[in-house]
């Protein structure tokens, strides 16, 4: 009886231990047999060819060979049909993500019956593929290439990471399941299923040191979300009243249309406190690999019109270092609120954005979809004809660069990159979205106009900083 009443306080004591103590999360890394199932069939259905496809041209050969007698199988046909490539690149993105998130956390299909009603026609058509073609087969063939391809992940990916959301957070997840693709390209995204969370995308082909950080910023940014978007839910009505930061960005930046962050209050202050507490994990793990890469992650942010990142970082600072015993960061959300009201008003919102938000290239991108065109401007002012033919072919280049860079796929299209000499243009030229080529002595433009910047010659030319007159010039930052 004695040795009973023990062992019945014993585990009543562990129960009362914080989760970390009574049982240590597990981390699954895999390339997981449901995304790679549905990225075969991808690959089948664009016959190797098309910008979501990332596997090495040797595996892709591979799939085409071994699954040449099913390339017209139904499934190939549904997926074609549902992800057109003629729809614009992030339609296309946010269907593969939508699809893979439906996958993620079921059973391999495989095992599954093609004959269950309550499924749909989709999952049918994969579950009858996988064991037509002997699907796991292909898999288990391949199994050391992703094994070697996912040691980088394991190397990043360890306890005291996770542990980092229970410190702030007062809960754990039973596993951390990390399930990727192999061949494609799959936007990451984040679920939640019972007591496990998962973190689904696709490998990283660089190198390893690269790959480290790659799976290190990702995973704790996927992770964020299950902690974060719980919580901000619950808090709704009062981060509602901050609805004028979302207003603000949409207002300034054109891609807000077409990115899903910005759909909605909840998901626009959701992505800007996971950025804040990515960065904010990522800088407390003085890591090696990653050193002072925090800072620059928070310029992006700022720049893509998530402006809040920094000073949200800061309130995770405040929490931890005030914190008492056993109060998490729910319990700080109200005065997070509070504190975010006094940051910007909506009368004063677009001032705190223009000081927060970096002038950088992705500017032009932007406004330059808005209106419809960017021009290229090269100088005819210099003295030296070899000069001004150099700067014209520079200039051709460039618009070649840009009409084929990536941040095109943000958008639903692009707009005309024009190329002129300087004494082409006319007035309504001068009000659209300009790149000038050539300094001061080549480019008179360029000479005319006052910059935040100034161009000083003492033997060669050189860029001074120049912010007299200038309230706001964050890309000085």
């Amino acid at each position: 009886m004695k040795t009973v009443s023990l062992i019945l306080c014993l585990l009543i004591f562990i129960a009362t231990l914080p989760n970390a103590l009574a049982e240590t999360p597990e981390i699954l890394i895999e390339v997981n047999p449901n995304l790679e199932l549905f990225a075969i069939v991808y690959i089948l259905a664009f016959n190797g060819s098309d910008p979501f496809i990332i596997a090495p041209q040797s595996y892709i050969n591979d799939v085409l060979d071994y699954f040449a007698p099913y390339k017209d199988h139904p499934a190939v046909y549904l997926i074609r049909d549902a992800i057109p490539q003629d729809l614009p690149h992030y339609r296309r993105d946010y269907s593969i993500n939508e699809f893979a998130a439906s996958l993620v956390s079921k059973p391999y299909l495989g095992n599954m019956s093609e004959n269950d009603l309550t499924l749909s026609d989709f999952y049918r058509s994969l579950i009858s593929f996988a064991k037509e073609s002997n699907f796991m087969g292909f898999y288990k063939r391949h199994a050391k290439e992703y094994e070697e391809v996912l040691e980088p992940a394991r190397k990043a990916l360890t306890q005291d990471i996770f542990q980092k959301f229970e410190e702030l957070f007062g809960s754990q997840y039973r596993m951390f399941h990390i399930a990727l693709s192999y061949s494609l390209r799959i936007h990451p995204g984040s679920r939640l299923v019972g007591d496990t969370a998962y973190y689904f995308g696709y490998v990283a082909f660089m190198p390893e040191q690269y790959a480290e950080i790659f799976y290190l910023y990702i995973a704790v940014h996927e992770y964020s979300h299950s902690f974060v978007n719980p919580l901000v839910s619950r808090h709704i009505s009062g981060f509602s009243e901050l609805d004028y930061y979302l207003n603000q960005v949409r207002g300034e930046l054109a891609y807000t249309s077409y990115d899903p962050h910005f759909d909605t209050n909840h998901l626009y202050l959701s992505e800007n406190l996971v950025e804040a507490l990515t960065n904010y994990i990522l800088r407390s793990l003085k890591s090696e690999v990653v050193h002072d890469l925090p800072k620059y992650f928070v310029l992006r942010d700022h720049t893509l019109g998530f402006y809040l990142v920094e000073d949200l970082m800061r309130e995770f600072e405040t929490f931890e270092s005030s914190k008492k015993t056993n109060e998490t960061f729910e319990d700080y959300i109200p005065r997070l609120i509070e504190h975010m009201k006094e940051w910007a008003t909506p009368e004063n919102v677009s001032e705190y954005f223009e000081k927060r938000v970096p002038a950088s290239g992705f500017w032009l991108f932007d406004r330059g979809y808005a209106q419809g065109k960017i021009i290229i401007v090269y100088g005819i002012k210099n003295p030296d004809p070899s000069g001004v033919e150099y700067d014209k072919e520079s200039a051709l280049m460039l618009k070649d660069l840009i009409e084929r860079d990536d941040t095109w796929k943000l958008y639903n299209g692009r707009p005309k990159i024009i190329v002129k000499a300087e004494n082409e243009l006319n007035e309504e030229d001068l009000k659209a979205n300009l790149i000038l080529i050539g300094g001061p002595a080549a480019n008179g433009i360029v000479n005319a106009l006052r910059f935040p910047i100034q161009f000083t010659f003492n033997g060669t030319w050189i860029l001074k900083k120049n912010t007299t007159g200038f309230r706001f010039f964050t890309a000085f930052t």
